[in-house]
């Protein structure tokens, strides 16, 4: 076939077959309103191949050998929330990036990236993260060898310096963490720094952390104790400041003080320790609790010692929503084996979506020795169903039953109330999730929303003039909102690429000025848009369908938008662009980003993540309500 396709397509006499459209001239996806779908994708003509061809095969997409890294982008997505690290001295937090499958492509594979939350576990967990580089004496360094289940991945270094300044002498103590990890056929690399200063006895004076969101954008927190008070500035690279004023209890230790205390505190088995600390990445004070459990072999470079094992497991962090309830999330905890002397030998945490990462102190050089063949957390990072969903966004209902045998109340960590999702049959672990699309919005309904929804934010910004140049360009002179929306989000689906999946979570206006990205970045811009045109809007955060290289059906996490149209909230997905989001989608919290300089709003992700979910399709309807 060549020349261009013509806008009208014949349907296939096949009722549910794949059909590829193989043409130069087009670069997006339609899908036909009946049952046959049809996929446009571009594809590189190289040197002695033949003129691509119309194969139709079923149930699944299928392409030549001619595949290039075009196609393969065509139909990308990503997934993001976010996971932490916890060293044995203090917590490095980084924002995971979690690549996810879509369809299976003959012998080879289309990838689908929804999101990172995914990007969630490491696409780049962080791009990267800076942090000066400070002026003073070295009083201490150490080096860390990290592995994910029993794989080099890459090093944690510590330092602690001391700096000379007008008003005293600080200790400045920081934390870096490299890893590097495989997902599917590609590899993320990661870095991450967070640190504080304190006078030589102890007592914190500052805070700081650095993470790059890519694009040029970039966002540094940095704090000063002032009496009570922990006065935080979260600075971003165009200006756009935040300052917040935390409580600040009298007991809050360092990073390094953290490190010496079992040492100062001569801690013995069955002894229990308390502390607080400051955790960036809810940008507040937490409480840890230290417990020695009794003495083990640990071997380390080929050598038995005897050390003593120690649990820490941070308290609960209850995050109040913004639709108003209150949910705990749980960071995870660490366990850390001393010598003789109270120096860590190792450490171990278990991270969702990634794995257990173990860390065995050792020299500069073989933490830094270079890494072979490194982990592949693109399977861990996705929930495997019981069975498959054909044409599952077209459905008209799903009901999934969903066990999360590691949280205590799983029924919590998923929305539910609204138009399209609904918790019933709650059994200890397990629930009912039965999820129905909403096609267009109610003649009955009508709720006021908040201003944070219609506002300009940081993320967000509907405010830009591109943004509103895109708005323009799409809505045309259309007055109905749905319709709006709709046209928006077609416009998105349309003009976005997906492409760099090396950035963490880009701005709206950003995004507006590249025209690409993954989910994170086609949800952003969509919701942007649509408040430029009038339309409150907020982004969605949570599973989707997919299909993953072993064929397998999966649920990946994935961001998309929701519009409110006369107070009720409408799901819109840019990624597809059909106009409505099915029962192929679950959602597990939503947020407008308001006043946000971070990746919080993630956190709930992370959550799911930990509690381990198993999901199985129960129920599949084929009417709509």
């Amino acid at each position: 076939m060549t020349g261009s396709v013509p806008n009208v397509m014949p349907r296939p006499a096949m009722d549910g077959l794949a059909v590829l459209l193989v043409n130069s001239n087009i670069n997006r996806i339609r899908v036909s309103r009946g049952s046959c779908i049809f996929i446009l994708f571009p594809i590189s003509r190289r040197k002695g191949r033949k003129q691509p061809v119309i194969r139709a095969v079923r149930p699944r997409i299928f392409t030549s050998s001619a595949q290039s890294r075009e196609l393969r982008s065509l139909l990308c997505l990503r997934q993001l929330p976010s996971a932490t690290i916890q060293t044995a001295v203090g917590f490095i937090f980084a924002p995971v990036m979690m690549p996810l499958l879509s369809a299976r492509i003959r012998s080879k594979v289309l990838f689908m990236r929804i999101f990172a939350i995914s990007a969630i576990v490491l696409s780049l967990l962080v791009p990267t993260v800076r942090a000066d580089e400070p002026k003073g004496k070295l009083l201490q360094e150490t080096w860390d060898a990290a592995y994910l289940d029993g794989v080099k991945a890459g090093y944690f270094h510590s330092t602690l310096h001391e700096i000379e300044r007008p008003d005293g002498t600080v200790h400045r103590y920081a934390q870096k963490m490299h890893l590097t990890v495989r997902r599917f056929s590609e590899t993320a690399r990661t870095e991450a720094v967070i640190g504080d200063e304190s006078t030589p006895d102890g007592k914190i004076v500052g805070v700081f952390m650095s993470q790059d969101l890519g694009q040029g954008q970039r966002l540094e927190l940095s704090g000063k104790v002032e009496g009570k008070v922990l006065k935080v500035r979260i600075k971003t690279s165009d200006g756009n400041n935040l300052d917040r004023e935390i409580p600040w209890p009298t007991d809050v230790i360092s990073l390094w003080t953290e490190q010496n205390l079992p040492r100062d505190r001569k801690l013995k088995p069955g002894e229990r320790l308390t502390y607080r600390q400051f955790q960036p990445i809810v940008n507040n004070v937490i409480k840890v609790d230290l417990v020695a459990g009794a003495y083990e072999q640990v071997v380390l470079n080929g050598m038995a010692r005897k050390c003593l094992r120690v649990e820490s497991k941070p308290e609960k962090i209850a995050m109040k929503g913004e639709d108003g309830k209150v949910r705990d999330f749980q960071l995870p905890g660490m366990t850390t084996w001393l010598d003789a002397d109270y120096k860590v030998v190792k450490a171990e945490s278990l991270m969702p979506g990634l794995g257990k990462i173990t860390l065995e102190r050792t020299t500069k050089a073989i933490a830094l020795a270079r890494v072979g063949e490194v982990k592949d957390i693109g399977v861990s990072q996705s929930i495997v169903l019981n069975r498959q969903i054909p044409f599952a966004h077209r459905q008209g209902g799903i009901v999934y039953r969903i066990t999360m045998p590691d949280d205590e109340k799983p029924a919590e960590a998923f929305a539910s109330g609204d138009s399209r999702q609904e918790i019933k049959n709650v059994n200890g672990k397990s629930f009912e999730l039965h999820v129905y699309p909403v096609r267009k919005p109610s003649a009955t309904e009508e709720k006021e929303v908040g201003d944070e929804y219609r506002k300009s934010n940081f993320f967000i910004n509907s405010d830009d003039a591109v943004v509103k140049k895109h708005a323009k360009a799409a809505v045309g002179d259309e007055k109905d909102d749905w319709k709006k929306a709709q046209a928006i989000e077609s416009w998105v689906r349309r003009h976005m690429r997906i492409l760099n999946f090396e950035s963490a979570m880009v701005p709206a206006d950003k995004v507006a000025r590249t025209l690409e990205g993954d989910c994170t970045e086609f949800a952003m811009l969509s919701a942007a848009m649509c408040r430029a045109a009038g339309i409150p809007s907020r982004t969605a955060l949570g599973l989707v369908y997919a299909v993953d290289r072993q064929g397998r059906p999966i649920m990946a996490y994935h961001m998309w938008t929701e519009v409110a149209i006369n107070g009720q909230w409408l799901a819109l997905d840019a990624t597809l662009g059909e106009g409505s989001v099915g029962p192929a989608h679950i959602k597990i919290t939503d947020h407008s980003w308001y006043e946000m300089r971070s990746l919080t709003p993630l956190l709930p992700v992370l959550r799911v993540l930990s509690g381990k979910p198993k999901i199985e399709v129960i129920k599949i309807d084929t009417k709509e309500r």
